[in-house]
Parts: C-alpha cells; sequence; structure tokens
C-alpha cells in the first residue's frame, strides 16, 4: 500500500509514520510535503498508476491551506484529513463523507480509520464540494482578539501583534507597543486561526508577525535567531528542521 503524508511538521510526521508501520510494517511511505506548491505538483505527477492508496494531509501548510492543492489528488486515493479544526469544519467532513482525524492523531483512531478504508471501496464524491467551501480564498483568517481587560474587554488587531508566546503556563499576545494580554487558547489553536502569509510558529513557544521580524542570525547546527523589532531582548530560537521554512516564508 502506497502512502503520502502531507505535514509541515517533522515531528508529526515521524509520529504518524511510526503508528502507521504499526499498523502494516509493509506500506510504502511518501513524504513530508510541506507546501501548497510542492504538495500539488507532486500529485499531477503521480496519477493513475502512480498516485497513492491513501493521502494523510494536514489542514495547514506553511503556505497555505491544503484545499488549494487537493483539486489535483486521483479519484482513487483516499484522502484523510488531520485537523485541529472546529466542529463547523468538522460537520463538512462528516456530511462529504470523507475522513479525519483529530490532533494529536490517537492510535486506535488511526486504525479504525485504516480498518475502514479497507472494509470500502473508496471514492472522492464529496472532495469537490468541499473544495468549493474550504477553499483558502473563502476562509476568513482571525483578524483580530477580544481580550479581557480589567472590568470588561479590549479588541486587539493581528496587525498589531508582534509575537505570541507561552509563559509560565500561559498564553500572551505581545503588541508591538510593548503590552501584552493573557488569553485562553493554546498556540495551536492559534495557528489554524492566523493567516500564515503573516504568522509563522517559530518553535514550541513562539508565533511572530512578520513584520515584526527585522532580521535573522544563523547560529551552530543551523539554528536561527529571530530577531523581534519590537523586543530585542528576547531570544527567539528556530530548529534547523524549521529554518529553511523559515526563511521561504520571510523572502516571499
Amino acid at each position: 500500500m502506497k502512502v503520502l503524508i502531507i505535514e509541515d511538521e517533522y515531528r508529526n510526521f515521524n509520529r504518524l509514520k511510526k503508528m502507521l508501520l504499526d499498523y502494516d510494517v509493509t506500506m510504502q511511505i511518501e513524504g513530508p510535503l510541506e507546501s501548497v506548491v510542492e504538495t500539488r505538483k507532486w500529485l499531477r505527477s503521480h496519477q493513475g498508476e502512480q498516485a497513492p492508496d491513501i493521502v494523510f494531509s494536514d489542514i495547514r501548510l506553511n503556505d497555505g491551506i491544503c484545499f488549494d492543492a487537493l483539486d489535483a489528488v486521483s479519484p482513487s486515493s483516499a484522502l484523510v484529513f488531520i485537523t485541529a479544526y472546529d466542529e463547523y469544519a468538522l460537520q463538512a467532513f462528516r456530511f462529504n463523507g470523507l475522513a479525519y482525524l483529530l490532533k494529536p492523531i490517537e492510535a486506535e483512531e488511526l486504525r479504525t480509520t485504516l480498518d475502514r478504508i479497507h472494509q470500502m471501496k473508496w471514492n472522492n464524491k464529496g472532495l469537490k464540494q468541499l473544495l468549493s467551501q474550504m477553499q483558502a480564498s473563502q476562509y476568513k483568517y482571525r483578524e483580530r482578539f477580544l481580550v479581557p481587560y480589567k472590568d470588561g474587554y479590549e479588541v486587539v488587531n493581528t496587525h498589531d501583534v508582534s509575537h505570541i508566546c507561552t509563559e509560565y503556563k500561559d498564553t500572551r499576545i505581545y503588541l508591538k507597543t510593548g503590552k501584552f494580554y493573557s488569553i485562553s487558547m493554546t498556540l495551536e489553536e492559534l495557528e489554524g486561526q492566523l493567516n500564515p502569509k503573516m504568522f509563522f510558529r517559530v518553535n514550541r513557544q513562539y508565533i511572530v508577525n512578520i513584520d515584526a521580524v527585522s532580521g535573522l542570525k544563523t547560529y551552530f547546527g543551523g539554528k536561527q535567531r529571530v530577531f523581534l523589532s519590537h523586543y530585542k531582548d528576547i531570544e527567539v530560537m528556530c530548529s534547523r528542521d524549521r529554518a529553511s521554512q523559515l526563511k521561504d516564508w520571510l523572502g516571499k
């Protein structure tokens, strides 16, 4: 069985690959494909007998949303979305008869999904309808936050954000003015809501706004230090695995 994994986090790719091989050690696993551009090119060059039997696709890639590339997927390929999306999106997946797995993927849920794919003659009859509903051009990214402040709330526009980070088990939004707010959301939740053209997940602790990045410095082992225009004393390190994606993101 040929399997393709579309995922821009190498850690997540390795975890899924291991679980798939635990299910069936004979699987031929391709990937990871990390971007919409790379995915579209790969799918268009792997049609017919070259098409994968199953495609596992993360929703959010480093240059956009996967729906922009999946119009090239083979009708014979079973398509499984990997998602942290809200209930609205999950209802769309159910309505169109497509499979999905919620992050973090559990081994038993993966096994159930694979068993179901084995037992049915797969077709992507609902895919076109889903793509029309969920195209990245139609997806509305978060433009503002309503954050608790004193006895009420304040509105924070995303273009005023320098970076978002976790500190002391608290998620904080730092503005370019130096002010910060605590919010009751995780970085994983925020990552799926923020425009990937404007925001980048540098590491487990930081998401940065492209307008707030003043430069990079190469460290030993291929790591990159990210310099923030409004917070010069903060050290944000990007791993070697993410560094090439970071430079591509900044250079567009």
